[in-house]
């Protein structure tokens, strides 16, 4: 679902698609997927999304996902299709919003944790071979990640705002007691983690240009057919075994040590990985994790944001299989290294 009320109605979406696109709209239909408002377009030939970004998405962002799709798509990627123009442009701007327009991709996606373990390794296999693409991509920003993320000074300040959160807990959260308890658990890790962790490790894991979000919602499903790879809205240039590791979560219906192994096995088909990524892979996802209070603040300021709430204590119990297991899935990736 958009989370910015859209400015379109079906008439100006059918202005703007003649207008601009010499498109002529027969039906229109909202898709509730994402943080954009999204609409099917039904024409006479051919089907396609128009797709309203919210308003703070600046043309930069747009211009950048565009130029990576365009280049990954001469590299058979499978990527969506932008539509141009009549003026050749690939975006127009309507009010404070700027829209585009795409080729509809007849498919269908997954929800999290519900793949099937050849849908894990077709995933694996998927995020190989477009990181071997991106690696040939001009650098991308690294956009401060390391610190915003990965830092001790950032696991630091995650505490803190962790603790204020608790004590501000509303009286009338009906789960008040379950989030205070998630929260303890999430600051005693990190508060081990500040204290035992060598942070310059981070500096020697290996940054590649990467997707910035992938995982099984960013791929559509086509019968018989490779799926498509969308929004790169978040493409940057990161820890790469931070992709690798938080993708697999999202896709195996459990997390499962075995699997994960073998989802960075196919990985490494594709991109070589060094002693420290493999070894430090589970622990840089949950200084990342367990540093996060998304969905337990937007619980607390709005009571219908449920779904984000189980999304939260989905995440806290991820963050309880890692450190449990954090010596177990070092040593497993460790020796998949290959000097």
């Amino acid at each position: 679902m958009g989370i910015e009320k859209t400015k379109l109605s079906n008439e100006k979406i059918k202005n703007i698609l003649k207008k601009y696109y010499n498109i002529e709209a027969n039906n229109i239909s909202k898709i509730e997927r994402g943080t954009s408002n999204i609409f099917k377009i039904e024409a006479t030939q051919n089907k396609y999304i128009l797709k309203e970004f919210i308003s703070k998405r600046k043309k930069e962002t747009i211009i950048k996902e565009i130029e990576i799709i365009n280049f990954l798509q001469k590299r058979n990627i499978n990527v969506p299709i932008y539509i141009k123009t009549i003026d050749n442009n690939y975006y127009i701007e309507n009010e404070d919003r700027i829209i585009i327009v795409q080729e509809f991709i007849d498919g269908y996606t997954i929800e999290n944790n519900t793949g099937d373990y050849n849908q894990v390794i077709e995933c694996a296999n998927i995020l190989g071979k477009l990181t071997k693409e991106l690696s040939k991509y001009p650098e991308l920003s690294e956009e401060n990640i390391i610190e915003k993320y990965f830092s001790k000074n950032r696991v630091h300040t995650a505490i803190e705002k962790m603790e204020d959160l608790k004590n501000n807990l509303k009286k009338d959260n009906i789960y008040k007691e379950q989030i205070q308890k998630d929260i303890n658990y999430r600051i005693k890790i990190l508060k081990e983690m500040e204290e035992n962790f060598d942070f310059s490790i981070i500096q020697k894991l290996t940054m590649l240009n990467s997707h910035g979000d992938f995982c099984s919602q960013q791929l559509i499903y086509r019968d018989n057919k490779e799926p498509v790879i969308i929004d790169f809205e978040k493409a940057k240039k990161m820890p790469i075994v931070w992709e690798v590791i938080r993708s697999y979560s999202y896709i195996d219906k459990e997390f499962n040590i075995e699997h994960l192994v073998d989802y960075f096995k196919e990985f490494i088909k594709y991109i070589q990985l060094n002693q420290y990524d493999l070894e430090y892979a589970s622990y840089i996802y949950l200084i990342q994790l367990a540093g996060s209070t998304y969905g337990y603040k937007e619980y607390n300021e709005d009571f219908c944001q449920e779904e984000l709430l189980q999304f939260a204590f989905y995440r806290t119990n991820l963050c309880k299989i890692l450190y449990e297991n954090l010596e177990k899935i070092s040593l497993k990736l460790k020796d998949l290294y290959k000097v």
